[in-house]
């Protein structure tokens, strides 16, 4: 019996060490289910480890009758450094034909979509992202929340 259970706390351990390593994970909820101009997410993201490449990951948590079908964002990255870059991005949350990517249950539809894979962080330190709803609305109604992960992935960078 001792036995049994020792592989089962063994084999839980090795399972657990197999999922993502994120060095930051943060979510946010929007009040009343609205992204506005005004609720900029900001993210600092502390990098100690230039050898390995990196995912950047956003997650949308989405009403079933948000009405675009899409969602655009300004990205705006301040390095260790103080060099900035910004760049708008288009978050496709459905097809062509309105089905929503991703998974939908009851009155919340989520899913996550990669940022940038195998990211190269040249510089140790910290880095400092701000995330902005960039529609033509003020008020984006039907977004409940928002999550931005840094993912430290097994591969490493290329020198």
């Amino acid at each position: 019996m001792k036995y049994a259970f020792a592989l089962c706390l063994a084999l839980a351990f090795l399972l657990s060490a197999c999922g993502p390593n994120y060095v930051y994970n943060h979510k946010t909820a929007f009040e009343n289910d609205t992204w506005t101009y005004q609720a900029v997410q900001q993210h600092q993201v502390e990098i100690k480890d230039t050898t390995y490449l990196y995912n950047l990951i956003i997650g949308v948590k989405h009403s079933p009758e948000y009405a675009f079908q899409n969602l655009y964002v300004k990205i705006k990255t301040v390095f260790p450094n103080q060099e900035k870059r910004e760049q708008v991005v288009s978050l496709n949350l459905a097809d062509g034909s309105g089905a929503w990517y991703g998974k939908c249950s009851g009155k919340t539809c989520s899913i996550e979509i990669p940022l940038q894979q195998n990211a190269i962080f040249e510089q140790v330190g910290t880095y400092q992202f701000s995330i902005e709803q960039y529609m033509r609305t003020e008020k984006v109604e039907g977004v409940k929340g928002l999550s931005f992960k840094v993912e430290k992935t097994t591969i490493k960078a290329a020198k």
